[in-house]
């Protein structure tokens, strides 16, 4: 028999004790090794300039293992160059500073190992999945009870879920014979890319996404959407998913929800579909905005400054009828303060979702997964019950005040235009200006200069090792706004964020962007658009 080396036995978890003492060692020593590559005074850890192709190709599989002993060193290794996603300094995207109680409990989560494919290996985490979608449900005014949902892999999966359940609606026998009839799925423009990739992921074809236009506040014209939906009608086509926005990633705008469902339901009628067109909402990013829906803005008990106070009033105002939707999903690992990943998708009428029976016990019979693990419901319960309604209007206030703040900063300095100034979440976008006088021998290639100007600031801010660490974005790929030239972003997400630490950041680009100025060619006519651009699928 073969005997078990006890340098592999001291890998796993002792059942004979279940003591963590070895695990908690384990990450104190590893998270030392993780501070010495860590300097507090920048956006990211520390890296290095590697060869992706080398490096790739460098690693090979051991014969033997390397021991537990060396794990200490080699895991540090694997975050260099990571964003520091609590720290001020980093105002990279809608991406998580994770609140520790969620970081406890995936610590445990992943000890403990739960698999939400069905309730045997479960434990209590598909109870656990069903209390926080029941409670969501409860909280925007659907019937608990008729409610359902399940967490998933992500904000694309829970668009998918949405058009798959509207396609089983036209589309009945699409299940099991395949989609036989011309199907169509509407969106907008502003909307994320994941919808048209979703489309195809589910066999309806990109083609046959129609993205609406948008109205000057980036809101669907409903308008436009009647002339669509009757149009498409006419041609014998079905309508799998009406998706709608429930907040954009730049600039949080959301649709207007009760208008889209009042047009759907009065079409219905009209057109005498024998179907219903299924609704979804994409609120993946500002769903944890709906935390308004009951908050007093005349009172204003929380003493939200003005101007972050109207933006506020300006998403909840339509994001209040999410209820009237028949699905939509949620990213807590966005504006949920959670570890990836933890989405969830949520459907008015369970029955849609996990047919007839109530079959949540064996999820795995109508999930896309087999196997899920248990992070995504038990980090969300974890938010949820550690920081409450209040928690989240105070999170939200307090970041929307400081993207109010430094959207303004930046602009009294003169040297940059604010590009998204109607944006009503936490994401400041802007371009630095070019210097008085300069003149271009065309559109073209002002365009190309202006662009590789604006994408030096990234290059020279990497160089300095990310003192600040911000976004850089493709023209035409800010959503509801589209805008033709490169521009920056920094997106307010740490609770650490401040009014000093804005000042600091803009004193900073300012400096930059007078050392840039002093060595930048502005007649260099040679630039090439892969200079300055990279793929981006929110370009559009």
């Amino acid at each position: 028999m073969t005997k078990l080396p006890k340098t592999i036995e001291n890998l796993f978890y002792n059942p004979e004790t279940d003591s963590v003492d070895s695990l908690l060692k384990d990450i104190k020593e590893t998270h030392l090794h993780i501070l010495e590559n860590t300097d507090l005074s920048k956006g990211t850890l520390s890296s290095k300039p590697e060869d992706y192709v080398y490096v790739i190709k460098d690693f090979k599989i051991p014969n033997n293992g390397i021991g537990q002993g060396s794990f200490d060193s080699i895991i540090p290794a694997l975050f260099r160059g990571v964003s520091r996603w609590h720290s001020p300094r980093t105002m990279y995207n809608v991406a998580p500073p994770p609140i520790l109680p969620t970081v406890v409990g995936k610590v445990f989560t992943s000890l403990y190992n739960p698999n939400l494919a069905l309730d045997t290996a479960a434990g209590k985490s598909l109870l656990t999945e069903q209390e926080v979608i029941k409670a969501i449900a409860d909280y925007i005014g659907w019937d608990r009870e008729n409610a359902g949902g399940i967490f998933t892999w992500g904000g694309k999966a829970t668009i998918m879920y949405g058009i798959k359940l509207g396609l089983k609606n036209c589309s009945p026998n699409s299940s099991t014979q395949g989609a036989k009839e011309d199907v169509v799925v509407l969106s907008t423009v502003a909307g994320h890319p994941s919808h048209i990739q979703d489309a195809n992921w589910l066999g309806i074809g990109t083609d046959n996404v129609i993205r609406l236009e948008v109205d000057r506040d980036g809101k669907t014209d409903v308008n436009q959407m009647e002339q669509v939906i009757k149009k498409v009608t006419r041609e014998g086509k079905k309508i799998a998913a009406i998706i709608v926005s429930g907040g954009t990633t730049n600039s949080m705008v959301v649709d207007p929800i009760e208008k889209v469902v009042e047009l759907r339901n009065r079409l219905v009628n009209e057109l005498s579909l024998k179907y219903i067109p299924h609704i979804h909402v994409d609120a993946v990013v500002a769903f944890p905005w709906i935390f308004f829906k009951d908050y007093n803005f005349g009172l204003n008990n929380l003493d939200i400054e003005a101007e972050a106070l109207e933006r506020i009033l300006k998403i909840i105002k339509d994001l209040k009828c999410i209820y009237l939707a028949d699905s939509f999903g949620i990213d807590f690992h966005k504006m949920g303060f959670c570890p990836y990943i933890s989405s969830a998708f949520l459907v008015k009428d369970k029955t849609l979702l996990s047919g007839k029976e109530d079959l949540q016990n064996w999820p795995f019979l109508y999930s896309m997964e087999n196997s899920r693990a248990g992070d995504g419901p038990n980090s969300a319960f974890i938010a949820l019950s550690a920081l409450g309604v209040k928690g989240f209007q105070v999170l939200i206030a307090h970041l929307t005040e400081m993207a109010v703040h430094l959207q303004n900063e930046i602009e009294k300095t003169g040297n940059f235009e604010i590009i998204n100034k109607t944006g009503l979440g936490t994401s400041v976008m802007f371009i630095p200006r070019i210097p008085k006088g300069l003149t271009f021998p065309n559109l073209e290639i002002e365009s190309k200069v202006r662009n590789f100007y604006t994408a030096s600031f990234i290059e020279e801010m990497s160089k300095l090792g990310n003192p600040y660490y911000i976004d850089k974005i493709p023209g035409n790929s800010t959503g509801s706004s589209p805008f033709p030239l490169t521009s920056l972003k920094a997106y307010i997400m740490s609770p650490f964020s401040s009014k000093e630490n804005n000042l600091s950041f803009v004193e900073f680009i300012v400096e930059l962007k007078r050392k840039i100025d002093m060595k930048f060619d502005f007649h260099n006519t040679n630039i090439k658009s892969s200079d300055v651009e990279f793929f981006h699928p929110l370009k559009g």
